[in-house]
């Protein structure tokens, strides 16, 4: 059962369907194509809530380094950085490295798990 907590933050992004796809530190169990997803605002806490359940569409090796970004041991141009920030919540791929710089340690090797639409959700 791959479950994922998210930020608050992350909540209406992930309910409009904004947000598919979460960045994950390399896991036993983590999400293959097929599975079934189950999304959280506070994982292991009394305010534990769910946001609903998707299947997973695919996943992607990603590499962060504090210089560059690879998928699948592709590096990624600017651009698709862009895109990819966007996709996982930021207004930005400088937004985004600023949080992962202070959230986690560089380099960072992990997951993308790209999910579809949204079901089950709650409020």
């Amino acid at each position: 059962m791959p479950a994922y907590s998210f930020k608050e933050r992350f909540i209406p992004l992930i309910k409009s369907g904004l947000k598919k796809q979460t960045i994950r530190k390399k896991r036993k169990g983590q999400a293959k194509p097929g599975d079934t997803v189950y999304l959280y605002y506070g994982m292991r806490t009394k305010w534990c809530t769910k946001i609903g359940e998707a299947i997973c569409t695919d996943t992607k090796d990603i590499t962060i380094t504090k210089d560059s970004l690879l998928i699948d041991n592709i590096k990624v141009s600017k651009k698709q950085c862009e895109v990819l920030a966007k996709a996982d919540g930021f207004e930005s791929f400088e937004i985004m490295m600023h949080w992962w710089n202070q959230t986690h340690q560089l380099p960072f090797n992990g997951d993308i798990i790209y999910w579809n639409e949204l079901k089950n959700s709650h409020a």
